[in-house]
C-alpha cells in the first residue's frame, strides 16, 4: 500500500482504513491500519473486533484499558522482553498528541519484527505506506497492546 498522491495522507486502500475507524480522510493513519488489519481478521474469523476502535495512538493507548486488552508499558517490556509476542500492538508516543503504532509480526531477543502503516525505510512515523520494518523494544517509549485474550 502507497498513499496517492505521494505525501498525501490518501489512496484507495488509506481512505478505507479511515473510514472503518470512522475518521476522516487525510489524517495520519497507522492506527487506523492496524485497526483495519484486527477488522479483517475478525471478519474472516466471523467474530468481533476486539480492538479499541480509533485513529489515533494515543487514543487508543488509553481506550484499550476500556476494552479486555492487556497493556505492558515499556519499562515492563525493557525489564522482560519475553512478555513481547506476535500480534501485539506498539505505541509510540513523540509528545504532543503525536504518535505512531503498528503490530508486532515477530519477536528475537530484544528485536521486533513490524508491520506498519503511514512510515517508510526510514522509520518515521509520517511515511508514504505500509512497511515491515525492525525495532528494538527499548525504542518504543510508550508499550505494548495484547488483544489475545479478548
Amino acid at each position: 500500500v502507497r498513499e496517492k498522491p505521494v505525501d498525501s495522507n490518501r489512496g484507495p486502500e488509506v481512505d478505507e482504513f479511515m473510514r472503518r475507524t470512522g475518521a476522516r480522510p487525510a489524517l495520519a493513519w497507522c492506527c487506523a491500519f492496524v485497526y483495519w488489519c484486527f477488522d479483517e481478521a475478525a471478519t474472516q474469523e466471523d467474530r468481533g473486533n476486539p480492538m479499541f476502535r480509533t485513529a489515533g495512538c494515543l487514543a487508543h493507548w488509553n481506550g484499550a484499558k476500556s476494552t479486555s486488552a492487556t497493556r505492558i508499558p515499556r519499562s515492563k517490556a525493557v525489564n522482560h522482553p519475553a512478555l513481547v509476542k506476535a500480534g501485539m500492538v506498539f505505541i509510540m508516543d513523540y509528545g504532543g498528541g503525536a504518535g505512531h503504532t503498528g503490530l508486532v509480526e515477530s519477536v528475537n531477543g530484544g528485536i521486533l519484527f513490524t508491520i506498519e502503516g503511514n512510515t517508510d525505510a526510514s522509520r518515521t512515523r509520517e511515511g508514504g505506506g505500509v512497511y515491515r520494518l525492525e525495532r528494538k523494544i527499548v525504542d518504543i517509549n510508550r508499550g505494548f497492546i495484547d488483544y489475545s485474550q479478548c
